[in-house]
C-alpha cells in the first residue's frame, strides 16, 4: 500500500527501499537459501548472517 500511495502522489517517486524489503520477505516465505537468493539476485545486498537474521512471524 505505501508503494501505491507513494506512486500516486508522484509516478516517479523512489520505492526501492520498500520493493527491496517485499523481495527479501519472497525469499524467505519461499524458504531459499542466501546462496539461492545470490543466484536470483546477483547483487543482494544483505551479508549471509543478515539474510539469516530475518524471521517471518
Amino acid at each position: 500500500m505505501k508503494i501505491l500511495t507513494a506512486k500516486k502522489g508522484d509516478r516517479h517517486a523512489d520505492t526501492s527501499e520498500l520493493e527491496k524489503a517485499i523481495d527479501r520477505l519472497v525469499y524467505k516465505l519461499y524458504q531459499l537459501t542466501y546462496d539461492e537468493v545470490k543466484i536470483i539476485d546477483p547483487e543482494f545486498e544483505l551479508t549471509e548472517q543478515e539474510y539469516t537474521a530475518i524471521k517471518i512471524e
